[in-house]
């Protein structure tokens, strides 16, 4: 097909075709080990052959871009000619360098050059580029003439680079017996440039750009509290440094412990670079497969643990978790804790919140047949290593408790006292008095969650007080358009019709336009409510600025901005809702 990009997330992206119609479909990730089909029964490797160009203003060059471009060249570095075409490349994509495509005439002519470096500086119609010296030039710092009207492009096989609005020229997706239907190529032409989803890894991408990539012998890197014994290249493991001591702030500044001795982390790529015997076995058979494993040892109050680990950036920051939580407090506490934890610490980002994981383990939380309820997860006698499926439940719980304000409290200390094997701290000892809370916002979470989900906005408000609409009685209440289900402090009866004014507006995105509690002509923005009794919810009821509506049940009504659940960190807007019987 052919059309527009409306939008794209983790794993999907949605296009309307000309003919108006939206489609939903699937893409696999760059990093991800396949396509989840039938909420990830079965798990398909089916990348995407995928090509974003587009044209952006030279504003867009800042220091440290990295372009290519082709030009002339003497050897002192004297530039020929001016530039009409620049192309910005992906931080990290290739190394800087100059080659010469036709040499030159004559010992002092310019020759025909392809450049591939590093912006200095862009004023005045010139351009600087940093590149190594080369057969063409021993000069470092090459300057361009640009044509008034020169054009940068830019290439990208990573479809969230495409920002909604792009022309999508070309487009083939496969639809498959499960029903699902998964992108096999696509071809996208934008105005701009989205902004990269892993800002992170184009800023380290870009801070060792200096180093080489290429795997390298065996040796031993010290940084900090880290040593690091690996064969990954000298690049890679500067980044990793980096994600490793950004992990351990946000994990000690969470638990208020800061990293204790040494940590010890050997990172595989190849095996066969590694002596023999350099290797605990089961270590190697586990790096073999892709996998980690954290050996902890104990002697009195002397701790130790030794991190083991495929080059996977997020398996070793994962181990690295266990390491840190062992060797701080004593232990990783039960199976479901310190995996829920390790996978947790894994995705933390500075200031975020929001859900940010695999998509093939959002999509079998969200659809597996067998969804585990909380004691299942929380069971004794579970064990580490046993499938990507029970990391996933685990890390869901551990997840909501972190961040829903009801349960994050309690949840660090209980966190604590299990790692420290008190025994006065266990799952059911903490949240007895709140299990039936805990339960419901559990499992709304599970039929919500989805990358960009923020489990603080979405926290339920227990505790309020609902006031019968009797008689004359009239009840009021202020939702907010950032915010999941909020309480809208009265009680229904079942049968029986109330009057909704709903004053004010809101709106959905940061830039969009406001709407009443009538919504969109799509239905977003509308004013929705519940009725929940006995931890049950209702269908929900579609209400307007002036409305009336019957209680399907009777119990406590809670209402909300119709919205997806996982976009509503930019929403923006309250309304003042009020509530009567109807005469």
């Amino acid at each position: 097909m052919q059309g527009t990009l409306r939008a794209t997330a983790a794993g999907e992206i949605t296009v309307e075709d000309d003919q108006g119609q939206v489609h939903r479909m699937k893409i696999q990730e760059k990093d991800d080990p396949g396509v989840s089909l039938a909420g990830a029964q079965v798990v398909i490797d089916m990348p995407a052959e995928v090509s974003v160009t587009g044209e952006l203003p030279l504003e867009s060059l800042e220091e440290g871009s990295l372009v290519r471009f082709a030009g002339k060249l003497d050897r002192r570095g004297n530039a020929e000619g001016s530039l009409a075409e620049i192309e910005l490349l992906a931080p990290g994509s290739t190394k800087p360098d100059v080659t010469i495509l036709e040499p030159a005439d004559d010992k002092g002519g310019f020759a025909e050059v392809q450049v591939i470096g590093e912006v200095g500086w862009l004023k005045n119609e010139r351009l600087m580029v940093n590149v190594p010296p080369s057969e063409a030039t021993r000069d470092q710092s090459l300057i361009f003439p640009l044509e008034e009207d020169a054009i940068v492009k830019f290439s990208s096989d990573d479809y969230r680079r495409a920002p909604p609005g792009a022309k999508v020229t070309s487009l083939e997706a496969w639809k498959l017996s499960t029903g699902d239907v998964v992108v096999r190529k696509l071809t996208a032409v934008a105005e701009q440039q989205a902004r990269s989803h892993n800002p992170l890894d184009d800023a380290l991408a870009k801070k060792y750009r200096h180093l080489s990539d290429e795997p390298q012998n065996v040796r031993e890197i010290r940084r900090g509290v880290f040593l690091l014994r690996t064969d990954i290249s000298d690049r890679q493991a500067q980044i990793l440094l980096d994600k490793l001591e950004r992990m351990f702030l946000l994990v000690s500044r969470y638990y208020g412990h800061p990293p204790k001795g040494m940590y010890e982390c050997y990172v595989v790529n190849d095996l066969s670079r590694w002596p023999q015997g350099s290797l605990d076995a089961y270590a190697a058979e586990k790096v073999r497969r892709g996998e980690g494993v954290t050996v902890s040892l104990s002697l009195g109050a002397d701790r130790r643990a030794v991190v083991y680990s495929c080059d996977d950036h997020g398996v070793v920051q994962h181990e690295a978790v266990h390491a840190y939580q062992h060797q701080t407090f004593g232990s990783t506490g039960p199976t479901w804790y310190a995996e829920g934890m390790a996978e947790l610490g894994q995705y933390w980002k500075e200031g975020q919140l929001a859900v940010d994981i695999s998509p093939v383990a959002i999509d079998y939380l969200k659809n597996a047949p067998d969804k585990k309820g909380l004691l299942e997860i929380v069971a004794a006698g579970q064990i580490t290593g046993d499938s990507w499926r029970a990391y996933a439940w685990r890390w869901a719980l551990c997840h909501l408790l972190a961040h829903n304000p009801n349960y994050a409290g309690r949840f660090k200390e209980l966190g604590i006292g299990m790692m420290r094997e008190s025994p006065n701290y266990s799952f059911e000892a903490v949240y007895g008095p709140v299990a039936k809370e805990i339960s419901f916002e559990y499992d709304q979470f599970l039929g919500a969650v989805d990358n960009g989900y923020r489990a603080d906005l979405c926290a339920w408000q227990w505790g309020r007080k609902f006031v019968p609409l009797h008689g004359d009685r009239r009840g009021q209440a202020t939702v907010l358009a950032r915010g999941g289900w909020q309480a809208a402090n009265v009680q229904v009866e079942q049968g029986v019709k109330y009057d909704v004014a709903a004053l004010g507006a809101w709106k959905m995105e940061a830039e969009g336009s406001e709407v009443s509690a009538d919504g969109d002509t799509n239905g977003r923005g509308r004013l929705v409510a519940a009725v929940m009794h006995d931890y049950q919810l209702s269908q929900p009821i579609p209400l307007a600025a002036r409305t009336s509506f019957t209680a399907p049940a009777s119990g406590d009504v809670y209402i909300r901005c119709q919205d997806d659940f996982h976009r509503l960190a930019d929403n923006d807007g309250k309304l003042n809702v009020h509530f009567r019987r109807a005469p």
